[in-house]
């Protein structure tokens, strides 16, 4: 967990930000990336292979072998059966038993669209707020903060205070969707086992994203459907305290400066003020405290 987390934001943003002391929460569809939070979580799995893995596994689970989960509905239901399948034969469970997969293969491919548009449908109102670990991130000043004419600012908890920054969490970037499930875990599943955990699919949902992404170093913050469920986002109050230091863009106008220098000393007197300038070594920036002219 990093020490502190930064806002990148323009400079007529951050005199909103610093009036009102206010952050807003979005929800998916105010993000500029179309997949955030709504996207589908892949299906691939080998239908033979999961087949087979899972008629071996029940055959253990019917021999005590194995122990099934008390959650997983396929586990009530076989325990329904085991007395008519005392004395089976294993050829005949497994025939019996494929018969009952395969029909769970049809059921997933029937109801997988539904469970999609639902998914979709719930998280939609969901509200986050997105933060990063740097203050010194070429391309986030480039973006964010109108081409470093812009400011950032930086978040830290509050000592004795219920501040929202420890419950952020690294956004993880990878190449390819994620799937639903792997094929251990499915066969796992289906054999009566394990028990999804819902919460493990959600949380890939909301804390993951195409690595063209990764540049941004996401940390995210997650409440879900905040104070109003269908608003497109929330401004939602920050502690002053929590403010502990404003970093100036290396392009941002002298006037601007001492304008929003004057803002925070009467408003955040606590607070750091920062000015990037960009390194005269090496291609990186450079934050030094700010001396108004």
């Amino acid at each position: 967990m990093p020490d502190a987390f930064f806002k990148y934001m323009t400079y007529s943003t951050a005199n909103i930000v610093l009036d009102n002391q206010t952050l807003r929460w979005s929800t998916p569809a105010t993000l500029n990336d179309p997949y955030d939070i709504q996207f589908d979580l892949s299906i691939k799995f080998d239908r033979e292979k999961v087949l087979r893995d899972t008629l071996e596994k029940l055959w253990k689970v019917h021999l005590g072998e194995l122990k099934t989960h008390p959650d997983n509905k396929m586990s009530a239901a076989f325990e329904i059966m085991r007395p008519y399948l005392k004395h089976i034969p294993k050829k005949n469970f497994m025939r019996d038993m494929e018969i009952g997969i395969r029909k769970s293969f049809s059921v997933i491919d029937e109801n997988i669209q539904r469970t999609y548009r639902h998914t979709r449908d719930q998280l939609s109102t969901t509200k986050i707020l997105c933060l990063t670990d740097s203050p010194i991130n070429q391309l986030m000043w480039a973006y964010y903060a109108d081409s470093n004419k812009g400011v950032v600012l930086r978040f830290q908890n509050e000592p004795g205070a219920d501040s929202p920054y420890t419950t952020a969490q690294q956004m993880s970037y990878i190449k390819e969707i994620p799937l639903l499930f792997e094929d251990d875990e499915l066969s796992d599943f289906l054999s009566g086992i394990i028990n999804f955990d819902q919460a493990k699919r959600i949380n890939t949902l909301i804390y993951t994203k195409s690595d063209a992404w990764k540049h941004e170093n996401e940390w995210r913050i997650f409440s879900g459907d905040g104070r109003t469920k269908d608003a497109p986002h929330e401004d939602v109050r920050f502690a002053a305290k929590e403010l502990t230091g404003v970093i100036f863009g290396c392009r941002m106008l002298p006037d601007q400066r001492s304008v929003l220098a004057s803002k925070i000393g009467r408003l955040y007197p606590h607070a750091e003020i920062l000015q990037a300038t960009p390194a005269s070594h090496s291609f990186q920036l450079e934050l030094s405290s700010y001396v108004d002219p």
